[in-house]
């Protein structure tokens, strides 16, 4: 017989059954990785998302990040600030608008003040407004206080309102004296479209001069002077330059007068409209103030403007740089928006007034040297605000001085003006006719 191996020491052989799911495989064969089976919601008894993503894995997270870039992109959208283009756009809708700007800030301080909230207040006015174009701004401020947005915030979105206005809005929100900035606001609003009626109001007077001349002027080279000089071409003398002069100024009204009266119309209101939203501003600014009068008036008042602006600004409680930064946002003449912009960047540099103004050039131009000495020693007391503020009253109260003595500098200019022209088209007529009658006499 055959020798028997113990049992402990025989090779076990496993026989498995294919029946069963649970068997292993013989060691013979080389071992597999095991692939995890998918879960099992335990509520559903379903297959769980999560085991799906994680047989797509990187795809999930690369769709993800595409996801998150597309949600950037439109938030960059929404924040991101309109062109100047547009802005142009936008501000020919807002022309002759200010009066309602105006009204909307002293009606909502006035309802905040009776205890009204903001968001009754700002309903009750666009409930109120019947222009169309400043009630759809009105709602659109509206809506976006209530989805959670500051009132300073709903302003700025709207581009209706003024850097300045903005600022001590957002001033008072955050000091919880909204309603006395908006009052105070109003205030200083009415006293500056105060200022800026009676500017209106003095340079009414040349304007209306300068337009009556035009109109005398196309008159005589399209109806008058032709019918004299024809008398001139009759005598068949000599004429004198002057009187050569106007003949061809008749000649041109008499060809293209019905072009140049309504070209002269568009040229002053295209030149009016470039002067106010692009760089031709300059050009118009330098003119305004180097005649006789309107300069001195015009400066006087963009000081006021300064103290009023910037003194109500530290008043509020407003930071130093944050304040001459919206000075320089809301400012209009190009040379002071240059100057106050160099202020702003010093100043945030840690420079003082007394060294911004000793190191730029032709200070004294734009800022007297007694409101700079008042602006040093504010700044040195800390007194600044006050002190900007009563600068402000006393450059007003200069403004309003010249306004009213403007139409008596102005009136003997004007009459020069047109003296002499009425002089030079008299005698350019005249004298050819007395040297014909001299020749006949002698």
């Amino acid at each position: 017989m055959p020798a028997t191996l113990p049992q402990s020491d025989r090779p076990m052989i496993k026989l498995t059954d294919t029946n069963n799911t649970d068997s292993k495989q013989p060691s013979t064969e080389t071992p597999s990785v095991a692939v995890e089976q998918p879960k099992q919601d335990p509520l559903s008894g379903s297959k769980s998302e999560l085991s799906s993503k994680e047989k797509v894995g990187g795809f999930i997270a690369k769709g993800n990040t595409k996801k998150k870039k597309k949600e950037k992109k439109k938030k960059a959208k929404k924040n991101k600030e309109p062109s100047k283009f547009m802005r142009f756009l936008k501000g020919l809708n807002y022309i002759g608008t200010g009066s309602y700007r105006r009204t909307f800030i002293q009606n909502v301080g006035l309802m905040l003040g009776a205890g009204l909230n903001l968001m009754d207040s700002v309903e009750t006015i666009a409930a109120e407004t019947k222009k169309k174009a400043i009630k759809k701004v009105i709602v659109g401020i509206v809506d976006t206080i209530k989805q959670g947005t500051p009132f300073w915030r709903a302003l700025k979105d709207s581009e209706f309102f003024t850097p300045y206005e903005i600022s001590m809005v957002r001033i008072g929100e955050d000091s919880g004296n909204l309603a006395q900035n908006l009052a105070y606001l109003a205030e200083q609003e009415e006293k500056d479209h105060a200022l800026r009626g009676k500017i209106k109001t003095a340079m009414m007077y040349p304007s209306i001069v300068m337009v009556l001349m035009f109109i005398i002027v196309v008159g005589l080279g399209m109806f008058v002077l032709p019918n004299l000089l024809q008398v001139l071409f009759a005598m068949d003398v000599e004429l004198p330059w002057t009187t050569r002069m106007v003949i061809l100024f008749t000649n041109f009204m008499q060809d293209y007068g019905l072009y140049t009266v309504p070209g002269t119309i568009l040229f002053g209101v295209t030149w009016m409209t470039l002067s106010k939203y692009t760089k031709l501003k300059v050009v118009t600014q330098w003119i305004i103030f180097h005649v006789p009068g309107i300069g001195r008036l015009v400066k006087e008042a963009t000081v006021a403007r300064f103290g009023v602006i910037l003194g109500g600004l530290l008043r509020s409680g407003v930071p130093l740089v944050e304040a001459l930064e919206s000075l320089h946002d809301v400012t209009e003449v190009a040379k002071y928006k240059k100057f106050y912009k160099k202020l702003w960047k010093r100043i945030e540099l840690g420079d003082s007034f007394a060294s911004v103004f000793k190191g730029t050039k032709n200070t004294g131009k734009l800022l007297p040297v007694s409101v700079q000495q008042l602006v040093i020693t504010g700044e040195k007391s800390g007194t600044l605000a006050n002190t900007l503020l009563k600068v402000a009253d006393i450059y007003e109260k200069k403004a309003e001085a010249t306004a009213e003595k403007l139409p008596v500098i102005l009136e003997p200019i004007l009459l020069l003006v047109i003296g002499s022209l009425v002089t030079g088209i008299a005698m350019s007529i005249i004298v050819p006719i007395y040297s014909i009658v001299g020749t006949i006499g002698g």
